[in-house]
């Protein structure tokens, strides 16, 4: 058992999650080693961390969610890695030792398996029959996946463009190209507090987190689209979404509050991705 958990690595990216990294550590074996990317120059986290024979903390421009983990996969010499963010709970020995014993099961022949999620009712966590053990799926959450290092290199991790949402999307596309399923794991149950992972001090920051969020996902979806499908069928998907932002921005103008800015952020990140320009929106610049 010792020498299958010296197999795996754990990849925690985190942005100000000091106070959820602490409690999500606690459940991890000490013979499994964990590398932190930090992209919010926390460096109490060093302070904290550094003592432990275990942990490698790491601190890393602020370019992307799936920058950081092609960024981690370099500096893994384990042949397993599981990436997962801080607010997830459920991820202890058992569950390690489920995912290499289906990874073994699947005869490493696969692009990604993610787990269960006990609260997969929420917006964005796939879910799958849970009567099977393991059941080939479309994609995964991107807050919970175990990867074979060696078929992340071959399909060249993930997409460096993309800065936030549907980087796991693409990655799976492109995986299943190359003859590479993506599988939900049931018997691993994980719960994700989706959005409690960075620590914001008061209500304007929560809003602000908030808005960034929504023009990441809007400009990661048109990209998306765009890649797979074609500047003019993502264009042809995308117009009655274009006149609903503008009709709502139209209503919300003088109310000049949070529903105006959600929309206007909405706007501006599609507007950017239609354009072609980088997915530049950072938290320091809401």
């Amino acid at each position: 058992m010792k020498n299958i958990l010296n197999k795996i690595s754990i990849v925690l990216v985190c942005y100000n999650s000091s106070f959820k990294l602490k409690k999500f550590i606690k459940n991890i074996p000490f013979e499994t080693k964990i590398l932190l990317i930090d992209n919010s120059k926390d460096y109490s986290l060093k302070k904290y961390f550094g003592k432990k024979k275990n942990i490698k903390v790491f601190y890393k421009k602020n370019d992307g969610y799936g920058s950081s983990i092609n960024f981690a996969s370099k500096k893994i010499d384990t042949p397993y890695f599981l990436v997962v963010q801080p607010d997830v709970t459920g991820i202890n020995k058992k569950s390690l030792l489920k995912f290499y014993e289906y990874s073994k099961k699947l005869k490493d022949n696969y692009s990604v398996i993610g787990p269960h999620f006990l609260n997969a009712s929420k917006k964005g966590h796939f879910q799958t029959d849970t009567t099977y053990k393991i059941k080939e799926i479309h994609n995964v959450h991107g807050s919970t996946m175990f990867f074979n290092k060696n078929v992340f290199n071959k399909v060249n991790g993930f997409d460096k463009n993309i800065f936030l949402y549907w980087e796991e999307t693409d990655y799976t596309r492109r995986a299943k190209k190359k003859g590479y399923k993506a599988y939900q794991l049931n018997l691993v149950k994980v719960k994700h507090e989706k959005g409690k992972a960075v620590k914001t001090i008061n209500s304007v920051e929560d809003e602000k987190l908030k808005n960034l969020y929504i023009w990441h996902f809007i400009w990661s979806k048109f990209y998306y689209f765009k890649k797979h499908y074609s500047f003019f069928l993502a264009s042809l998907y995308f117009f009655p979404i274009i006149i609903r932002i503008l009709f709502r921005l139209i209503i919300y103008k003088n109310n000049n509050g949070n529903k105006f800015k959600r929309y206007y952020c909405r706007w501006d990140g599609l507007k950017n991705s239609i354009l072609g320009n980088k997915s530049h929106m950072r938290l320091e610049k809401l």
